[in-house]
């Protein structure tokens, strides 16, 4: 099975009703899908970053998700938001 490297944005809104973005590297997903679980549920829903800048009760309202790609030289890059 192909696990990969994933770049997860997910947007909250602050308590002023600002947008903050918040992005989370996500290792052994299996596609998009698992990627944004991943950074929602298992990192987001306990980073006290988020917590103290959006409040214990803030839900994402946005998800982008972008693949790591490792080129054989080495360099890295982002795959196009999915």
């Amino acid at each position: 099975m192909n696990h990969g490297k994933w770049l997860v944005g997910l947007q909250f809104h602050t308590a002023n009703s600002q947008r903050l973005w918040l992005y989370y590297v996500v290792d052994e997903a299996f596609d998009t899908i698992h990627a944004a679980r991943m950074a929602a549920v298992q990192r987001a829903g306990s980073d006290p970053d988020r917590v103290a800048r959006c409040g214990d009760q803030a839900e994402a309202d946005q998800v982008e998700v972008q693949r790591i790609l490792r080129d054989v030289l080495g360099h890295y890059r982002l795959s196009r938001c999915l």
